[in-house]
């Protein structure tokens, strides 16, 4: 719908705000209660042109305002103030338009974890319940599990659901070398990292169909289900400014309805039952603030009156940090992305592609390898790390502070081998200044950490919706250095999976950094080039309000009696992952606490 004004003459049970990975697919669930009227406001288009349908293309569409919000944080002082980029999707379907397409889950050992920090129901049998209702997976074919050690275990995937993955039917020829190179250093391939242990080395399942090769989203594995549902109405091109409250006494407040900008227009329209926030972890605190709900200080600042105190609200900002290193080929007779960039190429392999479904636009990167803390860091140098690191967990402002028990916790994950640290991801690209040989073909090993110390923050800086909101993500800001420390061992440690074996016999050089360099001088690298993954949580935490926490156990907004959240903000601490698959279980989760709610509220009203 592109009209505000029908839609707000529409009489709404469910506003969910932000038709994103997470919103856009909670609201085609509640819609399939044909007795509820759900309204999604979408502050993007929808677009399915190639750009997000064909996997091949990803990342043509980053920091275009059509298709990206294009986030930047405040100057990082521990990354030479640099300002960095965090991408997010800004069409319907919002960043599932846009990632890189990995459907993976975190590890059995830390989703079970989050009990420890008083977090109930979200523990491994849950979350690996609600994200296979949200999996259509057909399994690889014969070859492709052969060849490339696709996932085949059929217990750990979901065949019923809703987004439709498989394996990629197009390997680039650096990925056997890859796997090799990693069981040569002692990593083994793991042939089913769905089942809650992702450690080792594997191709991972991908949100593509099958039949067509394209991109499975939200919006057309979801929403287009049910979009021809008179219960689902979604306006796109408008922003939400506020959540409406009404004091209720006692310290709760009831979310009576949104408003929202479009074309230059203010409108306000009525929630009958809930409003569900899911803009994700960068704009989600910056809604709660506009509406009254975050910390006293802070909205005294701003001039907004206080609604509900919630010092936790924006905190708690964590992300995957990653540093990208770059190397070239011994030979000229490797197909890389580089070589999309020959216009007539890159036809013939669209063409392909339309017509098959197969070729090097099927295709992004495939093999992932996730490892724990001490098979990259040297058993002295890692007692070293450690040792430096309790001492910083020791002081008074550690000690004292409301988020002890996620030091605990993540300090427990340091020694735990089932708990993954770090990620490697060999791209079939990468370019430089200076190359030296003509027609020179590269890879870029990239390294992640997965649970970054560093926590920042993201606050609105105004009354103003459009305005983007504060985000410092404190990189590399971490007690005793450690997220520093670490990326050095990673980046260590990459530099010998480049050398070793079959990569290393393919291997010409590794440019960038130089091997030759000390650690001084890869840490002054490290500040100069880390990024982020994308992969943003926590600035809305489902902890104990004690704790600053900002949603309970059902989502709810504590202080109010009708208002959710349900997206990555969520998360209170990192799982070792990407997020995606995650994220639709928590859509499917989301769905069941709202039904829930409701017919304990239908029970009440007929006692």
């Amino acid at each position: 719908m592109n009209s505000a004004l029908e839609f707000v003459q529409q009489a709404f049970d469910y506003i969910v705000i932000g038709g994103g990975t997470t919103g856009l697919a909670l609201a085609s669930l509640l819609s399939l209660d044909k007795d509820v009227k759900i309204g999604v406001i979408e502050a993007g288009q929808r677009k399915d042109d190639d750009n997000i349908l064909v996997p091949g293309l990803i990342g043509k569409v980053l920091n275009d305002p059509e298709y990206d919000w294009s986030f930047l944080t405040v100057p990082q002082p521990h990354a030479n103030n640099r300002r960095i980029p965090i991408n997010r999707g800004k069409v319907l379907g919002g960043t599932s338009a846009l990632n890189y397409m990995a459907y993976c889950r975190g590890s059995r050992v830390e989703q079970n974890d989050w009990k420890k920090l008083g977090v109930k129901g979200w523990g491994w049998d849950t979350i690996d319940r609600v994200t296979k209702a949200s999996e259509r997976w057909t399994p690889p074919d014969s070859e492709t599990a052969s060849l490339h050690w696709a996932n085949k275990a059929v217990k750990n995937h979901g065949r019923q659901g809703y987004v439709k993955t498989t394996a990629y039917n197009y390997y680039y020829d650096l990925a056997k070398p890859f796997f090799e190179t990693m069981n040569e250093l002692g990593v083994a391939t793991n042939h089913s990292e769905a089942s809650g242990d992702l450690i080792g080395v594997w191709t991972y399942t991908a949100s593509i169909d099958a039949k067509t090769g394209a991109r499975s989203y939200s919006t057309n594995a979801y929403y287009d289900n049910v979009s021809h549902r008179p219960n689902i109405t979604v306006l796109t091109d408008a922003l939400v400014t506020k959540i409406h409250l009404r004091n209720e006494g006692a310290g709760s407040h009831c979310a009576t309805g949104v408003e929202f900008l479009k074309d230059g227009r203010l409108y306000t329209v009525q929630s009958r039952k809930e409003v569900v926030i899911s803009t994700g972890s960068l704009q989600t605190p910056q809604i709660l603030e506009l509406s009254g709900i975050g910390n006293a200080e802070i909205l005294n600042s701003l001039g907004i009156p206080v609604q509900v105190d919630l010092p936790g609200v924006g905190e708690n900002f964590q992300d995957h940090f990653v540093v990208p290193m770059g190397a070239e080929l011994t030979g000229k007779h490797h197909l890389t992305v580089d070589d999309l960039s020959s216009p007539a190429f890159a036809a013939e392999q669209m063409r392909l592609f339309k017509a098959t479904a197969t070729g090097m636009l099927g295709s992004t990167l495939s093999t992932l390898v996730f490892i724990p803390a001490r098979q990259f860091i040297a058993p002295t140098r890692f007692a070293e790390i450690l040792s430096a690191l309790d001492t910083a967990l020791k002081s008074p402002e550690i000690v004292n502070s409301p988020w002890k028990k996620w030091y605990e916790v993540q300090r427990d994950w340091l020694e735990n081998d089932g708990v993954a640290q770090l990620e490697m991801i060999l791209f079939p690209s990468w370019t430089h200044a200076g190359c030296s040989r003509e027609g020179a073909k590269h890879y870029q090993m990239s390294v992640f950490l997965q649970h970054a110390w560093s926590r920042g923050n993201i606050h609105a800086i105004s009354q103003n919706a459009e305005d983007y909101p504060r985000i410092d993500g404190c990189t590399l800001e971490s007690p005793a250095d450690i997220d520093l420390l670490m990326l050095v061992e990673a980046v260590k440690y990459a530099f010998n999976v480049m050398r070793t074996g079959a990569l290393g016999a393919l291997t010409a050089e590794i440019v960038q950094p130089k091997p030759s360099w000390s650690d001084d001088e890869i840490k002054e690298f490290i500040r100069n080039n880390v990024k982020s993954a994308f992969h943003p949580i926590g600035t809305a935490s489902m902890l104990p309000r004690s704790s600053n926490g900002v949603v309970d156990d059902n989502l709810k907004v504590y202080g109010t009696s009708n208002l959710r959240v349900a997206d990555a903000s969520i998360f209170p601490i990192h799982l070792g992952t990407h997020p995606q698959a995650t994220l639709y279980g928590l859509a499917h989760r989301a769905a069941e606490i709202i039904n829930e709610a409701r017919l304990e509220e239908g029970i009440q009203a007929r006692l």
